[in-house]
């Protein structure tokens, strides 16, 4: 019997799951006549269909591989202990933050132009609006990107016989690289954006490497999120990115 293991391509085949669920999205959006740049569709429609598309791939192909079970495919246990990782997150958050800035004021770039995400976050108007923005970004978020980047794709490293610092590496590479679908991106501000993604990708894909499991990088990376939301909310001068 085949040991059961993730192959390199089975994490295109999730993340296009994805964007397949965002283009079911701006058909439904069509079809209603809603603006896909409307916080409340963004929120409470493309983002969760395309989180369902990247969870509903992931399923699927675990039970290809031969996991037993999600979990299992991707290292998913999360424990009570765990919360307190969302301090390390929002602490991060915080430092790559200032990190962000002091490199724009060393390299004379101009402040970043918000990713699209964040400008939806900072136009959110109404109470269950909000609700559902933390949801998606400081719960859905986080646990789906978690899976995907330190979990199927550090897993298959993993099982390919790569040592673990390859595996922080090409994981925290392919976390900041998958922001690049936002334009937004494509500027020397955008570059310095990437670069403290790619930090933040390089300590949640050590905490991954140390803990051996989901659960901290989970709370920590909603840590991050949550302390950005909680910026944009109060102080809607847009940070970093999300």
């Amino acid at each position: 019997m085949l040991e059961a293991r993730w192959r390199w391509y089975d994490a295109l085949t999730v993340l296009g799951a994805g964007v397949l669920g965002a283009v079911v999205a701006g058909l439904i959006a069509g079809a209603l006549g809603a603006d896909t740049a409307d916080p409340n569709f963004y929120f409470w429609v493309l983002i969760p269909l395309q989180n369902l598309g990247h969870i509903g791939a992931l399923a699927l192909l675990g039970r290809v591989r031969g996991f037993p079970n999600l979990a299992e495919a991707l290292s998913f246990e999360v424990e009570p202990r765990h919360a307190r990782w969302v301090l390390a997150g929002a602490a991060m958050s915080i430092v790559l933050a200032w990190l962000a800035a002091g490199l724009r004021f060393l390299l004379g770039v101009e402040d970043a132009i918000p990713q699209a995400i964040v400008e939806a976050v900072a136009e959110t108007r109404g109470t269950s609006t909000m609700a559902a923005v933390v949801v998606g970004v400081a719960v859905l978020g986080p646990v789906v990107e978690e899976m995907i980047h330190r979990g199927l794709v550090f897993r298959m490293l993993l099982g390919n016989n790569r040592k673990p610092i390859t595996a922080v590496i090409v994981s925290s590479v392919l976390f900041s690289a998958i922001h690049l679908v936002d334009p937004s991106l494509y500027s020397a501000a955008g570059a310095v954006t990437l670069l403290v993604l790619f930090a933040f990708g390089l300590f949640l894909g050590t905490l991954r490497a140390r803990t051996g499991t989901l659960g901290p990088t989970i709370f920590a990376h909603s840590g991050f999120n949550l302390t950005t939301l909680v910026v944009l909310f109060f102080f809607p001068t847009p940070p970093t990115g999300l």
